[in-house]
């Protein structure tokens, strides 16, 4: 069976019109849903983008491991291990994070294409001509230069009468054309969109309504949604909206090319996210943190609810949706059942193929977290079981903590951790156990459950335990990917 894997950055859960928590226009994922499987409780897992996608690759927990850095050698990657069993293999994406430097991503795909352009990508030279912004300066997240970046990139691509997405999407079937005629495939298409900068065609931006007492603020400042007027947020969430129903089209291109090809009939299909975005919920912006914000900023719903919808080309679960706990760790696992790969041992995430099968969930705990560092990237620990999520502050301690009854307040408005501290305590227990289980150190534990300092010293640690994880990989993985 071949695979496609279709991640969207910054996709919130409640953005899949199907659903219909919100007013958005999604017609081709709601015709894919209706084939598929619709999992309605993944959860984010590392956080933000690069430590999710690490996740992602390796099927393994990462956050308590790595910070945001390229691609670990520790272990061979989901795309070593389909290239080993005979898949040729393709990398599309136009998300700067994963393809410029030596971010690593493309590892044992042997068809990457690097899209250009996105966002302050250093893409057109400082000589081109630029868009006038569509908004003032001040009101964006971008600094000065990159912010001429953006508007050069931008001016070449609205010339060429086309974006980053649609590149993409043309070059992700111009594979597909050869691909699927020769054998078995792995395509990872990584898209940028709906992430911000915000720029999606008038027709599909005419879809929404415009506030026209605000401005066009494409790529705004994350922290307190108190920053904008409400004019400003009207529009983001329009400009939002537009770019998920641009997504959408172009899902449903893809969709319409490979059952033109034929390649649909022997074609399992993922589609999923790495975290969402606050349009003023709890008084939100974006995805801030502790560093934007006063306070230790928490993993809610919006940010933390994934979008995962598995179609089988068998209907395997087609028209269900099934709940249970899973994150990000699980696409790796589930993605080499489905094409019929033996499980490799270093994956620690479940496959989710047997839920498709109506079997129950594997997973009662889901943690969500990111690496701690002297800059406090996010002053926050996660954990959900079907009925609890607690939302512990490292700087607080679990006095300073939040706690949420799931079934009576999914949109986690109430704090009840005075009430049911017992509870509390008990999910923090739990917390401390899955850190043991992973094999985190006491040192890192005390990092990130108590805000402890991370000091110069930690860094030179943390690079010397790279580079020993890298010379492991070459000692035992170094032939695996080609086969030998």
């Amino acid at each position: 069976m071949n695979i496609i894997v279709i991640c969207a950055d910054t996709f919130r859960y409640d953005h899949q019109g199907f659903l219909k928590q919100q007013t958005v226009l999604t017609p081709n994922l709601d015709r894919l849903a209706a084939q598929s499987a619709v999992f309605s409780d993944f959860r984010l897992c590392s956080f933000p983008s690069v430590i999710s996608r690490i996740d992602m690759h390796t099927g393994r927990y990462s956050f308590p491991f790595f910070r945001w850095r390229p691609l670990p050698h520790e272990y061979p990657v989901l795309a070593e291990v389909f290239k080993r069993h005979g898949f040729r293999t393709g990398f599309i994406s136009d998300n700067r994070q994963l393809i410029e430097g030596n971010a690593g991503f493309e590892r044992g795909f042997d068809f990457v294409r690097r899209v250009p352009g996105q966002s302050h990508d250093r893409f057109r030279p400082p000589s081109e001509p630029m868009l006038r912004c569509p908004c003032p300066a001040e009101k964006t997240e971008l600094k000065e230069r990159h912010l001429q970046r953006y508007l050069r990139n931008a001016f070449w691509y609205h010339q060429q009468g086309t974006n980053t997405t649609e590149v993409l999407f043309h070059a992700a079937m111009e594979w597909l054309e050869t691909a699927s005629a020769d054998g078995k495939f792995l395509l990872w298409i990584d898209v940028m969109c709906p992430h911000q900068p915000w720029d999606p065609p008038a027709q599909f931006l005419n879809l929404y309504p415009w506030n026209e007492q605000g401005d066009r603020v494409f790529s705004p400042k994350t922290g307190y949604a108190s920053t904008y007027p409400g004019a400003d947020l009207d529009n983001m969430r329009s400009l939002y909206k537009a770019s998920v129903s641009q997504l959408d089209h172009w899902i449903g291109q893809l969709h319409e090319h490979l059952c033109r090809t034929g390649a649909w009939d022997d074609c399992a299909l993922l589609f999923c996210s790495d975290h969402g975005y606050y349009f003023g919920e709890h008084a939100l912006l974006g995805k801030p943190s502790a560093r934007q914000t006063r306070d230790a900023t928490a993993f809610y719903e919006e940010l933390a609810h994934l979008p995962l919808i598995i179609r089988h080309p068998d209907g395997l679960g087609a028209g269900r949706t099934i709940g249970g706990l899973c994150q990000p760790p699980d696409l790796v696992a589930t993605a080499l059942e489905l094409a019929g790969i033996t499980p490799v041992p270093w994956v620690q995430g479940n496959s989710l193929v047997p839920r498709l099968r109506g079997q129950p969930s594997r997973q009662s705990l889901a943690v969500a977290g990111t690496y701690p560092t002297k800059k406090a990237l996010v002053g926050c620990l996660a954990v959900w079981t079907e009925q609890w999520c607690l939302m512990y502050s490292p700087f607080l301690g679990l006095a300073g903590s939040e706690l949420f009854h799931r079934p009576t307040d999914p949109t986690e408005l109430h704090n009840v951790i005075t009430q049911q501290r017992e509870v509390a305590q008990d999910l923090f227990d739990q917390l401390v156990g899955w850190l043991d289980r992973l094999g985190v150190s006491s040192r890192r534990k005390r990092q990130l459950l108590f805000n402890e300092g991370f000091p110069q010293l930690r860094k030179l640690q943390y690079d010397w335990s790279m580079l020993t994880k890298r010379v492991r990989y070459w000692k035992h993985y170094r032939h695996y990917a080609r086969g030998g």
